[in-house]
């Protein structure tokens, strides 16, 4: 590994300069860390300020590789986490689908509204597998920078209205109270008018998602100085404090759902905070169960 290359190198560079340094005990130390043991530090002591100096640095570089040792290891576990989630979360909609296939194809006493009903359901799973294919691809495309924004003048009041109506029906269904609460006068902010549509979207459907058993949702949007505050919240089961700083994290809600009966992708709030994040934006979260759980956006405002 490169950084136990670099080390190596160092502490050879000192042993040629410096030869009354204990060369046994720092070899101990090095093949200690090579080993695995990465508490393992150089221990030495009683010489001049710049040797103390160099092996403090050296030390400093052994912290700096643990973390790094550490950060991936934790890559690795993640990585291994979303390759099984991902799995499930394709399976279960496509072992439907197949399994309605095959009805329709070995059924004969089937009648014309059974086929009906069986083609609808097979058409909603795949619109679930094509939304799940969608997220999957845009969190990879956020993850190698391939993401190009537009930014320009856009009006998010309007953006915000539209995203409303978009999920009306689904309101109705549900027979949850919308509470809207948005400026009468018209915010503008400098964005990529797609990317803020997404953001709000997702949070809308997140709260469905979690939420729908409070049966109040409410949207804000209002000015604050030179900034626009927007939130999106529910009065659903909440999420407890201790979970709040991971619900961010990529494929969160399927280890972690605040409601056991409803299951996402897990990737719509990690699209939504780097998108966020990309428009110089703040996110936040506040959560009391059966109360109040709430996304907060704030954002720079333009004229």
């Amino acid at each position: 590994m490169i950084y136990i290359f670099v080390l190596t190198t160092i502490i050879l560079a000192l042993v040629i300069v410096f030869q009354n340094i204990k060369i046994h005990s720092i070899s101990d130390n090095i093949k200690e860390v090579m080993d695995g043991n990465f508490n393992e530090r150089i221990r030495i002591y009683d010489y001049n300020p710049r040797v103390k100096n160099l092996i403090i640095n050296l030390n400093r570089l052994i912290d700096e590789f643990q973390k790094i040792v550490s950060l991936n290891k934790q890559y690795e576990e993640d990585r291994k986490k979303m390759i099984s989630n991902i799995s499930h979360d394709f399976r279960t909609p496509l072992t439907t689908m197949l399994g309605y296939i095959e009805m329709l194809r070995d059924d004969n006493s089937l009648n014309d509204e059974e086929h009906m009903e069986y083609l609808e359901i097979i058409s909603t799973k795949g619109e679930i597998l094509r939304g799940l294919i969608e997220e999957f691809f845009s969190l990879s495309k956020f993850d190698s920078s391939d993401v190009v924004l537009t930014f320009k003048r856009v009006n998010i009041s309007e953006i915000m209205r539209q995203c409303i109506l978009s999920f009306i029906k689904d309101f109705e269904i549900n027979g949850i109270e919308l509470v809207i609460d948005i400026s009468n006068v018209d915010l503008f902010i400098r964005a990529d008018e797609g990317a803020i549509y997404r953001v709000i979207q997702n949070l809308i459907a997140n709260a469905l998602r979690y939420g729908a058993e409070g049966k109040v949702i409410g949207v804000s949007l209002d000015g604050e100085m030179d900034s626009v505050v927007l939130e999106i919240w529910d009065m659903g089961r909440g999420i407890p404090q201790e979970e709040i700083p991971y619900i961010f994290k990529r494929l969160y809600s399927v280890d972690k759902s605040r409601n056991n009966r409803q299951t996402g992708s897990g990737l719509g709030l990690a699209i939504v905070k780097k998108l966020v994040e990309k428009h110089e934006g703040i996110i936040e979260v506040s959560s009391k169960p059966y109360e109040k759980t709430t996304f907060k956006i704030t954002l720079r405002s333009i004229m």
